[in-house]
């Protein structure tokens, strides 16, 4: 059974280039943030302050993690959270970007989770609380912190090589036209910047998730 060490009980109990390696891997426990396999151990990098969705950079030397303010389900317009920065090797916190609800559901940024950084480090990807059936896509630069609306979706993850490496894949909440109506969950390859989208083919059908997999295999393989 393993012991999670407070951050700088677990950096004392390394030798200095242990303590400079990136972290492994982060995960969220009852609101604080914890490296893994950090020198054998588990640190925990922050206190319980309400951390949920950690991510690590590429270089394993930033998490980004949402700080939840007022819970609430996605979509009802009750939730308040923030994203914050925080250093692997100090502990250092910072709050990149408040929670700001506004009227504009493409601006919105009143709750948002599941950050995710791009694959040059330059920037990460959030969902925002926006429309009742999707979320909104959000990229945030750094370390300014500015951000801008990508496109209406569910984030399933960036695509981490081949032609499009640093695209996005998203599912959107779409509804069919006569004579079949109803409404499906196609995939689409987003470019970083929104402007391009291509559909899964695939993906519109019922087992959309093979169809991904399979383009994953055959694009970033």
């Amino acid at each position: 059974m393993s012991v999670t060490l407070g951050l700088a009980a677990c950096l004392a109990a390394v030798t200095p280039a242990a303590a400079a390696r990136p972290a492994d891997s982060v995960t969220e426990r009852d609101g604080a943030v914890i490296l893994q396999e950090r020198g054998g151990r588990n640190c925990a990098l922050t206190e319980a302050q309400g951390f949920v969705h950690p991510a690590l950079s590429p270089d394993g030397k930033t998490v980004a993690a949402i700080k939840v303010a007022r819970a609430g389900e996605p979509n009802t317009g009750e939730a308040r959270s923030a994203l914050w920065l925080i250093d692997v090797q100090t502990g250092a916190a910072r709050e990149l970007v408040a929670s700001a609800p506004v009227e504009d559901l493409r601006r919105n940024l009143a709750a948002m989770w599941q950050p995710e950084f791009a694959l040059d480090g330059k920037g990460l990807y959030v969902e925002a609380d926006a429309w009742t059936t999707s979320s909104a896509i959000h990229r945030v630069d750094l370390p300014s912190g500015a951000h801008r609306f990508v496109t209406d979706g569910e984030k399933l993850g960036v695509v981490p090589r081949g032609k499009f490496a640093g695209y996005l894949l998203v599912q959107k909440h779409k509804y069919r036209g006569a004579p079949k109506f109803g409404a499906y969950n196609p995939v689409y390859v987003v470019r970083p910047d929104g402007k391009w989208s291509r559909l899964i083919p695939g993906s519109d059908k019922d087992e959309g998730e093979t169809s991904v997999g399979v383009w994953l295999k055959r694009n970033a393989g």
